[in-house]
Order: C-alpha cells, then sequence, then structure tokens
C-alpha cells in the first residue's frame, strides 16, 4: 500500500501547488477552468505555440503570446515532469517582474489535472489566467472564457493555444477573452 500512496500524495502535491481546476472528471479528459469548461483537445496538427513546428524553444525557456503581447521566460526555478505532467515556473527573461507559472498535463489526461497557464505581469499590474480554479469560478465567467483551449505535451515540451482572462479586469467586472498561445521546454 505505501508504494501506491506515494504516486498519489505526488500527484495531490502538484495539484495543490499548482492550482489545479475543479471540472468535471469527463472521462479523464483534461478541462480548461474550475467553471465546468468543455475539454481541451490535444493537438493534432504538430504545430507548436507560434505556429509552426514544435519543439523552436531552447530548454528551460517559455513563450507565451496574449493577444499582440510576447512574454518570454527563462524557466529557472522549476521544470520538470512529473507522471507526464509539465510544470514550468519562472521569470522574464529581460528582468522584468513578470512571472509566468503552468502545468500541461499528458495529451491522454489524468483525473483532477488541469491544464493552466497564469502570467503575473508586475510591470503592468496584470494578471492574466488560462485554466485553473480560481478564474472560472468567478461571477461573470462562462465556460470556455478562460480555458488551454488545444495542447501538445511530449513529456518534455508542450506547445498549443489558450483562452486568457485578466484576473482585475475581472474583478472589476469587465470579461473579455483573449486569444494566446504557449510554448516551453523542461529539456
Amino acid at each position: 500500500m505505501k508504494i501506491l500512496a506515494v504516486p498519489a500524495l505526488l500527484a495531490a502535491a502538484f495539484v495543490f501547488a499548482c492550482g489545479g481546476g475543479d471540472g468535471d472528471d469527463n472521462n479523464n479528459q483534461p478541462t480548461g477552468g474550475g467553471n465546468g469548461s468543455t475539454p481541451t483537445q490535444a493537438a493534432d496538427n504538430g504545430a507548436g505555440a507560434t505556429g509552426g513546428e514544435s519543439g523552436k524553444v531552447a530548454a528551460k525557456t517559455g513563450v507565451v503570446t496574449i493577444g499582440e503581447e510576447r512574454y518570454e521566460f527563462t524557466l529557472n526555478q522549476e521544470c520538470k515532469s512529473s507522471f507526464g505532467v509539465l510544470v514550468g515556473v519562472g521569470k522574464s527573461t529581460d528582468g522584468r517582474e513578470i512571472d509566468v507559472n503552468l502545468q500541461i498535463p499528458p495529451e491522454g489526461g489524468i483525473e483532477d489535472i488541469y491544464p493552466s497557464i497564469r502570467i503575473d505581469d508586475q510591470v503592468k499590474d496584470l494578471d492574466w489566467r488560462a485554466g485553473g480554479d480560481i478564474i472560472g469560478d468567478m461571477a461573470g465567467v462562462s465556460e470556455g472564457d478562460s480555458q488551454v483551449d488545444t495542447y501538445q505535451n511530449d513529456g518534455k515540451r508542450a506547445s498549443g493555444t489558450a483562452t486568457f482572462l485578466e484576473l482585475y479586469a475581472v474583478m472589476g467586472g469587465k470579461v473579455e477573452p483573449v486569444q494566446g498561445t504557449f510554448e516551453f521546454a523542461c529539456e
């Protein structure tokens, strides 16, 4: 029994540390937010976040675009795969106070582990969210407003598309979803 408890505890730690969503199980397919979003679909075209081939970013780096804004990160704090879930945490490559936190499960899904992306842009006082339970449960947020739409995860790299909401705007009653892309690599 102790052998089975260790993986379960590690999975629970990931959910707690990275803010996993609380959507329906839906046959173990990941969902976007905690508001019962539609299941995300794994990208099947081989295209990365930049619209070309996946694998363009170097190891321990990430790129996220939200609308016209492009963010580049060094994943120097944490970037690893555990049970197929890729987790990346890092800072802006240009030294500005902008942080990223990404969690992308394997394409087949893991029960109660949901894809999510957070960009905390302290320079512009923006807190962008795609997926996760905090923004999905807020008033005025509809299904699909904040979610990782499509993704692929090969165990070392993840890429895809997402719909972002800005947390402070939503708190002020302004729900305006913005399309974006992401790509990051742990190795």
